[in-house]
């Protein structure tokens, strides 16, 4: 079984206090957190304590769980590991969208800050058109002040610019908008999250290595996070996207192999974004004071 015991190395730049890591996923233990019986991939627990020893290597303080694809809608993976990280943890949950405020108002109160609504991972999960469940969503978690966070394709996410700019809660979109780093910062896709940025929406600095998958360099992604931190230094976290879910077809799986998680130097994703974002003020907005805005930390956790 894989063990996620990875030979992390610090960073070249030291890490401001309260640095974040605005994007990882916990999997399991599976024999009280099963993944859900429709997924795209079959995949080796992931744990906190993994992650904690990470972030430790690297210099990273508090951490926000985003639900992942393979446990569906139901949050207890990640609500337990929430609940362990106390007040230096945060959580983007993933739910029906019936589902009842109270029960939100309970996700609320252990420290969920967002909703991720994912239409790239399995897409077969979300019928009907895309800017009716943004709205949908939107609607759900207007009550309790969340954001919501958008995982799509370059093509729905062009879709769905004009209900973003329009969308009455805070915007987060995933994965710098997935644009191919082969094809430059002027493509359509990150253009439009570029102009997402300036109007208000949040953007994450994650998945350099998802973007540059078609040329084999993680210095490809520095123009992408350049430009974003430029355009709305105010508004772009980073994540490491830990523990690096393998590339896979997105597709329905039941019994198949197991998807082996990526081998990624956290310490080298920080290397892209410090060369990408040399001012040591604007790396702290975002891995320290953005955070604690969007995800609502304590200043003194």
């Amino acid at each position: 079984m894989q063990t996620l015991d990875r030979q992390h190395r610090a960073p070249r730049e030291r890490l401001p206090a309260h640095a974040a890591d605005c994007h990882m996923h916990v999997f399991g233990p599976f024999d009280r957190f099963p993944l859900a019986a429709e997924r795209a991939y079959n995949v080796a627990e992931a744990s906190l304590a993994a992650h904690e020893r990470m972030k430790q290597r690297v210099g990273l303080e508090r951490t926000v769980f985003v639900q992942a694809s393979g446990h569906g809608t139901d949050n207890g993976a990640m609500l337990a590991a929430l609940a362990a990280m106390g007040p230096r943890g945060r959580g983007v949950a993933v739910v029906a969208p019936q589902t009842p405020l109270a029960e939100l108002q309970r996700m609320h109160k252990a420290g969920v800050r967002g909703l991720r609504l994912n239409l790239y991972t399995f897409s077969g999960r979300h019928i009907g058109d895309p800017s009716t469940l943004l709205r949908t969503y939107e609607r759900l978690i207007a009550p309790l002040g969340w954001h919501l966070q958008l995982f799509c394709d370059p093509a729905t996410l062009a879709t769905l610019a004009a209900a973003i700019e329009q969308c009455a809660v805070p915007v987060v979109i995933d994965h710098m908008g997935m644009p191919d780093a082969a094809q430059g910062v002027e493509q359509p896709v990150f253009q439009t999250v570029l102009q997402l940025a300036a109007k208000g929406a949040w953007v994450k600095l994650a998945g350099a290595d998802r973007i540059t998958r078609s040329t084999g360099r993680l210095s490809d992604a520095v123009p992408f996070l350049r430009a974003l931190a430029d355009t709305a230094p105010q508004r772009v976290v980073w994540g490491s996207d830990w523990p690096n879910i393998g590339f896979h077809a997105r597709q329905k799986v039941h019994d198949d192999e197991l998807l082996v998680h990526r081998e990624l130097d956290a310490g080298e994703l920080l290397d892209v974004l410090a060369a990408a974002v040399p001012d040591a003020g604007t790396r702290e907005a975002i891995l320290a004071s953005n955070p604690e805005r969007l995800y609502g930390f304590s200043s003194s956790s």
